[in-house]
């Protein structure tokens, strides 16, 4: 950011002005198809299925010598995999159409791979040359990240959050972490593995997941290596585990075990073992899950910008966050008009919380007398990224508030969402208008009609204005878990958006 000098600072005239404005940000939702993808060197394929293991599709079925690991991209509707037979690293669409070799030189039995789409960087571990390295998306700007202490480093996992990186090697028989350009080594768990491989992350409860072909076990600590934990054992007819990944959403986690030739899933505590795909396998290996996430929203509160001697003091406050990784502030001296990055760096969030949280931001290149437009980006743990409605800032007299006024109608998403018993659904309206709110099950049964009547133009996003449901039928019984529609009615303007109760 450019800096002010210290004459112009203190030559600026000094006024302030003010907007406040409630509004709430929204991770969009990605239409996902509930997929699994896995790799199998023994078919030398790459193939998917529901997450159930029906609808079985082969993806890649050619140029492959030894495919191993595999990563998402969902926001761009890519896959990333290994493979160790041809020492390279490749992706494809998701339904298997354009491959693209991207890094083929320098590898020898390249295993693991994982994905920052926040800085369109990927990782991988390379067994072969005991490397730990990283590269643009694209394959190009190769790193070296770890090259010593490594003898078969495996399955990679990685922590945006906290910018640490976790990898399993069966040679030293640990699993280990780093910082993302690969200083600060540690070994979290040296003890009780015997050729552990594939990784997972748990941010949320803060624990990681790991198969160990050796033991025939599935096992996860907290991200420390503290309370290591037995999940799945060879008792519960584990042979050989290779890679895993978590679903979240539903307290579910898959692996792959070449000796049963499986694909299968449990509940992140162990129990509920269930074979998925069990016919057509041949050594399968790595696995990533493409999953719907029906994301709480990043709830925005309050976003005020002040100027000051030293600037325009943006401030905004979070009611709650849900993958949060951080913020960026854009700004324009149009509406319509080009919007650029004011922030160098990602503003960190606070990953998930419903406790308030306080931001700020001077913005230290506006000029006094502009008239400027800013808008606040949310990025989340997938690198999506979703911009709030942009707000004006115009010069006014000190102490003098401004009023904003929508130019739109909108209906936005309630929040939370999924949620139990109760949730608030935000709009905003361009004109004085009349709004109705209707309720429908899934089978498009009327449930409940929300009647707010006559309204006044404005954003209508935070607790206090938002139109609140409890839950409840006009009977005053409540609604069972299930999907539901919300409909959105305010004078010529209306809208529908679906909404999810969970018990």
């Amino acid at each position: 950011m450019k800096p002010i000098s210290t004459s112009n600072r203190y030559t600026r005239l000094l006024s302030l002005f003010t907007l406040i404005v409630c509004t709430v940000l929204y991770s969009p939702v990605i239409e996902a198809q509930q997929k699994m993808y896995w790799t199998d060197l023994g078919t030398n394929k790459i193939q998917r299925a529901n997450l159930d293991g029906s609808n079985v599709e082969d993806l890649v079925t050619t140029g492959l010598g030894d495919p191993d690991g595999i990563a998402l991209d969902l926001i761009n509707s890519k896959m990333y995999w290994t493979d160790f037979g041809t020492d390279k690293i490749q992706r494809a669409n998701l339904d298997g159409s354009n491959v693209e070799d991207l890094v083929t030189t320098g590898l020898s039995f390249p295993f693991g791979i994982a994905l920052d789409l926040i800085n369109s960087k990927m990782y991988w571990a390379d067994d072969g040359t005991n490397k730990i390295q990283r590269a643009d998306l694209d394959g190009s700007n190769v790193e070296d990240l770890v090259t010593t202490g490594l003898s078969g480093p495996f399955g990679i996992a990685l922590d945006l959050i906290n910018s640490k990186m976790y990898w399993t090697d069966f040679g030293t028989e640990k699993i280990q972490r780093a910082d993302l350009t690969g200083s600060n080594v540690e070994d979290l768990v040296t003890t009780g593995l015997n050729s552990p491989r594939g990784i997972a992350l748990d941010l949320t409860n803060s624990k990681m997941y790991w198969t160990d072909f050796g033991t025939d076990k599935i096992q996860r600590a907290d991200l420390t290596g503290s309370n290591v934990e037995d999940l799945v054992t060879n008792a519960d007819g584990l042979s050989s585990p290779q890679g895993i990944a978590l679903d979240l959403i539903n307290s579910k986690m898959y692996w792959t075990d070449f000796s049963t030739e499986k694909i299968q899933r449990a509940n992140l505590d162990g129990s509920n073992v269930e074979d998925l795909v069990t016919t057509g396998l041949s050594i399968p290996r790595g696995i990533a899950l493409e999953v719907s996430d029906i994301t709480l929203p990043v709830e925005l509160s309050i976003f005020t910008a002040e100027s000051h001697i030293d600037g325009v003091l943006l401030r905004w406050r979070t009611e709650s966050e849900t993958n949060n990784l951080g913020f960026h502030i854009y700004r324009s001296q149009q509406k319509a008009g080009e919007y650029v990055r004011i922030t160098l760096a990602l503003i960190g969030g606070q990953g998930n919380t419903n406790t308030a949280r306080d931001y700020s931001f001077v913005d230290e290149t506006a000029q006094q007398g502009a008239t400027y437009w800013y808008l606040i980006e949310d990025v989340d743990l997938s690198g999506i990224r979703e911009r709030s409605d942009p707000i004006e800032l115009v010069s006014g007299r000190y102490g003098v508030p401004l009023s904003v006024i929508p130019t739109q109608f909108r209906l936005w998403q309630n929040y939370p969402n999924p949620f139990n018993p109760e949730t608030w659904i935000p709009y905003q309206l361009a004109t004085p208008a009349t709004l109705v709110i209707k309720i429908y099950d899934a089978q498009g049964n009327l449930v409940r009609i929300l009647d707010l009547g006559q309204q006044e133009s404005g954003f209508y996003h935070s607790r206090e204005r938002a139109a609140y449901w409890n839950g409840r039928n006009d009977a005053g019984e409540q609604g069972s878990s299930g999907i539901y529609y919300y409909h959105f009615q305010a004078g010529d303007y209306s809208a529908t958006r679906k909404m999810l109760i969970l018990k």
